[in-house]
């Protein structure tokens, strides 16, 4: 296990193997002796809280990592990426540097891992917070459909071609502006900061993203619903799970969805869209203090 230099007294920075991959990890040891995992979104980074790092200090010592393909993290070297790699990530991540009790708080494709892993151990989760991350049952037709057009296009995408039109920016700013129509309620200088944790000096010159667009091509098949909502259903501690109204990622049948998990609190952000963490870090902020206070041991 390799470790940088610290940025600051108490965190700590490097990298750990999992699965053959270096991957990027952080931890922040702010002597709470009560541990949170933080897990990140598709294509995305261990980043993305960095509006709420400050005040998830108060309560928790942060542990985070770039799952393979995102962040400063590896890229995939063979094969294709499916959900069951930031999973396997996921939990050498906990066995290597997590405590026997920790607490979950993850966004999207973070909020989905985290759901999964809190009812693969429910006796070590004390609580998670999903901020979005859940679907619904999928028509089989609609699956097959996906399927058909993956398994035609993945040789040749695996070819290297989709990453050779990586397309580079002269500048942050310039990729900020890409992402500015995926961020409509951002003022310019949260957007900025939000760019900087996604990109990095391309070799050629000028910026690319962090994260691998293979990963774009997506999974072949994902886990079974059934077995997913059996996990749901497996959880037992207290979970928050919060969407943003706006969001572009709203479910078919929340009901449904919702009905697999005990000990449940749902709340709707307004004027947020799927990343409400930095659209109103704000209310957010008040939602995860009266969610903390009152669970917390």
């Amino acid at each position: 296990m390799e470790v940088s230099d610290p940025q600051s007294k108490n965190q700590e920075n490097g990298f750990f193997e999992s699965g053959g991959y270096k991957l990027h990890y952080t931890k922040r040891d702010n002597g709470k002796g009560r541990a949170l995992l933080l897990l990140h979104g598709f294509m995305d980074s261990s980043q993305t809280f960095l509006f709420q790092e400050e005040y998830l200090s108060k309560h928790f010592d942060l542990y985070r990592f770039d799952y393979r393909g995102h962040g400063d993290s590896e890229w995939l070297r063979e094969g294709f990426y499916h959900f069951m790699l930031p999973l396997v990530d996921t939990k050498t991540f906990i066995q290597k540097f997590l405590p026997e009790k920790f607490h979950i708080l993850g966004h999207s494709m973070g909020g989905g891992l985290g759901s999964r892993i809190a009812g693969l151990y429910p006796e070590r989760v004390e609580s998670l917070v999903s901020l979005e991350g859940f679907s619904s049952l999928q028509d089989p037709e609609k699956e097959r459909r996906r399927f058909l057009g993956w398994l035609e296009n993945w040789e040749l995408s695996l070819a290297g071609k989709d990453r050779k039109r990586q397309k580079n920016f002269k500048s942050v700013e310039d990729a900020a502006a890409r992402l500015a129509p995926i961020y409509p309620r951002l003022p310019k200088e949260r957007l900025l900061k939000i760019t900087e944790t996604l990109t990095r000096p391309a070799e050629e010159g000028g910026y690319m993203w962090k994260s691998d667009p293979s990963y774009k091509n997506g999974p072949p098949v994902f886990l079974s619903p059934q077995f997913t909502r059996h996990l749901w259903e497996t959880i037992s501690c207290n979970v928050l799970v919060v969407y943003g109204q706006k969001t572009h990622l709203a479910l078919d049948d929340s009901k449904e969805v919702f009905s697999h998990i005990r000990n449940l609190k749902y709340i709707e952000i307004e004027d947020a869209g799927h990343n409400m963490h930095h659209d109103r870090p704000d209310i957010l902020e008040n939602i995860l203090e009266e969610f903390y206070v009152t669970n917390l041991k």
